[in-house]
């Protein structure tokens, strides 16, 4: 039996968390807490509000100052594990009777700024849109390189294969939910074991991390950030990505799959066709797990004759391992002592 995990390392479900707002805040109050519970964040930006390199800002609502993340501050988020995304329109217009191109709509000049501020590849959109209606066409994201875009639409995404990146969804962090629901206080476990329960993806969102928060249906405080993290550590079973990550991964599993599997006594062997993968995608890795003859205490795994490092023994006669994968890749599996 050989099958690729449905997520990276074999994990049930997945966990990511992105910011709309790349104000100096991020570094006093929600950095600490992603390194302590060992957590990736994703910070939304806009290539304009960096070319001064951090000017002071009014903030989204109006009532105080706030600085903007310089060049240098982000690149520090970016040495803990985060990632960026292009902050994309707020609001977009469309016709009910025909979708013309989007006014505002992103554009690989923007992108391509972006990247060169923060010096890495930007691949995921966010729109602060609460549901797949954001009015940007699916070839205007194309054009512009994006793989993706988030919504705020409040649900779950899932490692189909035809699963829909043009809208995908992000569930918000707030202090208080307000209009046009019941006002109610945070719930720490909000969609967690669903997640869990149908091995999905939940990604959830915030304007700021704040002590004093200004938007309590956006913004969420440092001590319920921390609930939120311990609880999601509760659940377990989770990989900690980045959307970026969890995208790249589902993007190889539709384009890459094993052909030619073979089996004997000294060995199993088989390729990789994957002659579609996306050029944008930078994280080409896909996990595997097979069943091998019990007898071969210690398999050797190879990719094109060199050793797999990243490979554990779940249980007598079945392993599990991960690398990078790429059109016409020969894998073979054997014991050690017949390598």
């Amino acid at each position: 039996m050989l099958r690729v995990e449905t997520w990276k390392h074999g994990w049930r479900w997945v966990y990511s968390v992105t910011y709309d707002e790349g104000v100096r805040s991020l570094l006093d109050h929600a950095l600490p807490l992603h390194r302590q519970h060992d957590m990736p964040g994703t910070v939304a930006l806009a290539a304009e509000l960096l070319a001064d390199g951090g000017q002071l800002r009014l903030s989204s609502r109006g009532s105080e100052r706030e600085r903007y993340l310089s060049v240098g501050e982000i690149r520090e988020l970016q040495r803990h594990g985060w990632s960026i995304a292009s902050a994309g329109p707020t609001r977009v217009q469309s016709s009910d009777t025909e979708r013309a191109p989007t006014r505002g709509a992103p554009t690989q000049t923007s992108r391509e700024a972006l990247e060169q501020l923060v010096g890495a590849p930007v691949t995921v959109l966010t729109v602060s849109t609460i549901d797949h209606h954001h009015g940007i066409l699916p070839q205007e994201v194309q054009t512009a390189g994006y793989l993706g875009v988030f919504t705020l639409e409040d649900r779950l995404n899932y490692n189909h294969v035809d699963e829909d990146f043009h809208a995908l969804g992000r569930s918000a962090l707030y202090t208080v939910e307000g209009v046009p629901l019941p006002a109610r206080t945070y719930d720490p476990y909000w969609r967690l074991h669903q997640a869990r329960d149908s091995e999905g993806w939940l990604v959830d969102s915030a304007r700021v991390v704040t002590a004093e928060p200004e938007d309590s249906e956006r913004d969420i405080t440092p001590a319920l950030l921390g609930e939120r993290f311990a609880k999601v550590a509760e659940v377990g079973d989770v990989w900690r990505a980045t959307p970026d990550e969890v995208i790249d991964y589902i993007l190889m599993r539709r384009a890459a799959h094993p052909r030619g599997y073979r089996a004997t006594d000294a060995a199993i062997t088989f390729s990789m066709e994957a002659p579609r993968i996306p050029e944008r995608a930078q994280n080409r890795e896909l996990t595997f797990t097979m069943d091998v003859p019990p007898a071969w205490q210690t398999p050797l795994v190879t990719s094109d004759g060199a050793p797999v490092t990243d490979v554990a023994a779940l249980s007598e006669g079945r392993i599990r391992f991960t690398l990078p994968v790429h059109d016409g890749q020969q894998m073979r599996i054997s014991a050690a002592d017949s390598a």
